[in-house]
Parts: C-alpha cells; sequence; structure tokens
C-alpha cells in the first residue's frame, strides 16, 4: 500500500474514532446525576418516644458544585426535634458524600424521607469558583420505614 493511501486511511479512522469517543463521553455528562441521597436504615426495636440519631448523606456526580437545601420529612408528625429540619449545604464533586443528622421520636411507626433540593442561593457556596443548579433532576431523596415499637 501506498505511503500517501495509508496515511488517509489511517487519518480517517482515528478521526471516527475520535468522534465516536466524543459521543460517548458527552452521554455519559447527560446521565450523570446531580443529586444522590443514601439514608443509613434506622435502628430496629426503638420505642414510642425514643430519641433516635437519623443519618443522611448526599453527594453529586455533576463536575460542578451544587448548592442545596436538605431536610427529613415524615408521613406522620415527628416529636423531639423542633421544626424546621432544613439544612443548607454546598454539595461538591470530588468530595466524599455530605453527612446530615437529625434526632427523631415518634409515637408510632413513620416513612422518613431524606430529601435534598438544589437552590439557586449562591451564597451557600461562596467560596467555590464552579457552582450550577441542575434545570433537570435537581431533587433526590431516599426513605425508609422508622419502626417504633409500643
Amino acid at each position: 500500500m501506498p505511503p500517501l493511501q495509508a496515511l488517509v486511511r489511517y487519518s480517517i479512522t482515528a478521526l471516527i474514532l475520535g468522534l465516536c469517543l466524543q459521543l460517548v463521553t458527552g452521554q455519559n455528562e447527560q446521565n450523570r446525576k446531580p443529586l444522590v441521597v443514601k439514608m443509613t436504615p434506622p435502628p430496629k426495636n426503638v420505642k414510642s418516644m425514643e430519641t433516635t440519631e437519623i443519618k443522611c448523606n448526599v453527594s453529586t456526580e455533576l463536575t460542578e458544585c451544587v448548592p442545596i437545601e436538605f431536610s427529613i420529612l415524615s408521613n406522620k408528625p415527628l416529636n423531639c426535634d423542633p421544626p424546621p429540619f432544613v439544612q443548607e449545604a454546598c454539595i461538591c464533586p470530588g468530595v466524599r458524600p455530605r453527612n446530615f443528622y437529625w434526632n427523631v421520636c415518634s409515637e408510632g411507626t413513620v416513612k422518613l424521607y431524606c430529601v435534598a433540593q438544589a437552590t439557586p442561593i449562591s451564597e451557600i457556596c461562596e467560596d467555590e469558583e464552579m457552582v450550577v443548579v441542575p434545570l433537570k433532576g435537581n431533587t433526590a431523596y431516599d426513605y425508609k420505614e422508622f419502626v417504633v415499637q409500643n
């Protein structure tokens, strides 16, 4: 094969491979979750009105920081800590998940929801340069049943 023909053939192959790589990388960027919430399962055998610590964590798969409001909600009224159960934080990539804690107690079994919601309050991330409020996936949650024995 003449050198010029080989050069053209390899150049076209390299160009096609480069375009395919860009397509795959672009799809991966679109599939990243702005917020990922995980809740540690509450302890078993909790007595009515016994104070229990609930732990939730949140992280991001984006390449920018996300200002959030993080809260705990329930399907029935909670006792102990006074509402609101809302905390603010700046969630950045490459940092281990940020943990949040609440002390809760209830008279009966409830479903607890840890909810992270991106907020446009950029002052939350004032020390960070790259901050974004995602248009899609700006809310994430996890829930567990908090079983209370009477």
